[in-house]
């Protein structure tokens, strides 16, 4: 448990308003039928969206932030360098953190792993 208490995850997602496909999506109970209202309107395009990232920890959530851009390599590293950084410093003054993260394109580049590696060292 306490190697739990060491680790820090982090992730990124987008949440779209509307769906491009144009269908509407209704969350209903079995049997339940659909409201009128729920069918009125069609959606020709997409509507707006945000993406955010961000990290926590066992004891401390960390920042969230809004991306404005789709997530490169070189967008998550300025994230990587302006808020995870200096969370994990905070929260694990001692150096003895992990970090973990999916393998999303943007966190496996070869930057992004040699800037964690030089980190390391």
């Amino acid at each position: 448990m306490d190697e739990w208490k060491r680790v820090a995850w982090s992730d990124e997602s987008r949440f779209l308003i509307h769906h491009v496909d144009g269908r509407v999506r209704v969350r209903r109970l079995p049997g339940e039928q659909l409201l009128p209202s729920c069918t009125a309107g069609h959606t020709q395009t997409g509507g707006g969206g945000i993406m955010l990232w961000g990290t926590f920890s066992w004891a401390v959530l960390g920042p969230v932030v809004v991306v404005e851009q789709t997530i490169k390599a070189s967008n998550y590293l300025n994230i990587i360098a302006d808020q995870l950084h200096p969370y994990m410093a905070f929260v694990f003054p001692t150096g003895n953190e992990i970090f973990q993260q999916d393998n999303a394109p943007c966190h496996k580049a070869r930057i992004v792993l040699e800037s964690f590696e030089e980190r390391t060292d």
